[in-house]
């Protein structure tokens, strides 16, 4: 989450700002208050039109939180628990600390964000309406009236932008969680609706680059085809992440977490500095994480991405009990638990391992290094059984 800021937390969730708010929204303020000073357009002052333009940029931004915590909202009612939410002009990202359990749980989810910008656009565009048709004439309005017609045109034409967008079917929009859930379930299986989802998200992709080449060239302004190009090359790229998760996922299928276990990790004191950890453990052992621990007393664990988290030039001075996770806040797994669900919860954790099974008794780790050696040779393996394969067709082919 390094490309966002913290903003507030609302029913245990953490809400998240992209930084690329921060030039959208001076974008908005700046193209629309020069627009309502110009006296060919609303002619209005400074003041008031700096005002608008300012007030309609946060409300955009208001309208996209309320798409996202929607999200939240769904989520809570199915019993899942959001852990952050990353506000972003479209395709925000939210944590879950659960998968939803059935396809009819994914499409609640996902659609209540459509569902919620459809409720604005409605409301926004009943004031939009009301003003025009009412009886007040807006061309003899006053100016601030005025102003609250232009925000009402505006943000209902930007909630109904952000409700097609949405609906895509392609990742990360929340389109393609949609026809996720509707082929998961008429389906029944996941995974597979998974590979059907990324391969539509792939071809949405191809047919934005393509439209957008076209209106690029034969269109008066070459800007909305660029902006429909850079979308489509940015949602065969989201669906070339998540076909190669599949592919992963595939590997690992049937597998559980005791399968990734690692004794190849280190167990130190609290009072070990930095750069002695770094220099006696992780050379021997990159990528894995230790054990903090005084006597037979588990204290935390620490690895390559606490440390990095501290200036190099302060390792000789800190302690391991410093830069270390707790013991309470490092996630724990049953040893029967599915390995790819163990992984994803790594993944969110941040860490660079994690328990596995009870928390007496011998600590075992799933590390990441291990997790990663496994994989590796589970494609190997799929790679030499190719090959043989091949070889195997060939003979055939040339015994006819």
């Amino acid at each position: 989450m390094t490309a966002s800021f913290p903003l507030v937390r609302i029913f245990g969730t953490e809400i998240r700002a992209h930084w690329s708010w921060v030039f959208v929204l001076a974008l908005i303020s700046v193209v629309y208050s020069v627009d309502l000073a110009n006296p060919a357009g609303a002619g209005w002052g400074p003041a008031l039109a700096w005002t608008t333009a300012i007030a309609t940029a946060v409300l955009v931004f208001v309208s996209v939180t309320i798409h996202e915590l929607a999200h939240v909202a769904a989520a809570r009612r199915d019993g899942i628990k959001t852990t952050s939410i990353v506000i972003q002009l479209v395709g925000g990202s939210f944590v879950l600390d659960a998968r939803p359990s059935s396809a009819e749980a994914e499409f609640r989810l996902s659609v209540s964000g459509a569902i919620a910008s459809v409720v604005l656009a409605l409301l926004f565009g009943f004031v939009a309406l009301f003003l025009t048709f009412g009886p007040m004439d807006m061309n003899v309005a006053p100016d601030g009236v005025q102003a609250i017609h232009f925000s009402a045109i505006m943000l209902t034409a930007f909630n109904l932008f952000m409700v097609v967008i949405s609906v895509l079917p392609g990742y990360p929009l929340d389109g393609a969680r949609i026809l996720h859930a509707i082929v998961w379930w008429r389906s029944g299986d996941p995974v597979a609706a998974q590979a059907a989802t990324v391969r539509v998200s792939r071809y949405v992709g191809y047919s934005l680059i393509v439209s957008g080449m076209v209106v690029a060239v034969t269109g008066d302004d070459w800007a909305p085809g660029l902006c429909m190009v850079v979308a489509g090359w940015l949602l065969m790229s989201s669906g070339r992440v998540l076909q190669r998760r599949a592919m992963l996922r595939g590997l690992l299928a049937g597998l559980h977490a005791s399968d990734a276990v690692t004794s190849d990790f280190a167990r130190i004191p609290p009072q070990l500095t930095l750069d002695v950890y770094a220099a006696e453990y992780l050379a021997e052992r990159a990528g894995t994480a230790a054990l903090v621990s005084r006597g037979d007393e588990r204290l935390g664990l620490i690895g390559t991405t606490q440390i990095r988290r501290i200036p190099r030039g302060k390792w000789g001075d800190t302690h391991s009990e410093a830069a270390m996770v707790p013991m309470a806040l490092v996630p724990t797994v049953a040893p029967e638990e599915d390995l790819w669900a163990a992984l994803e919860i790594l993944e969110k954790s941040g860490l660079d391992a994690m328990m596995i099974g009870a928390t007496d008794g011998d600590p075992v780790l799933l590390t990441r290094r291990a997790a990663g050696k496994l994989l590796q040779e589970k494609v190997e393996a799929q790679r030499m059984a190719e090959l043989a394969l091949g070889t195997s067709r060939n003979r055939r082919f040339r015994g006819r």
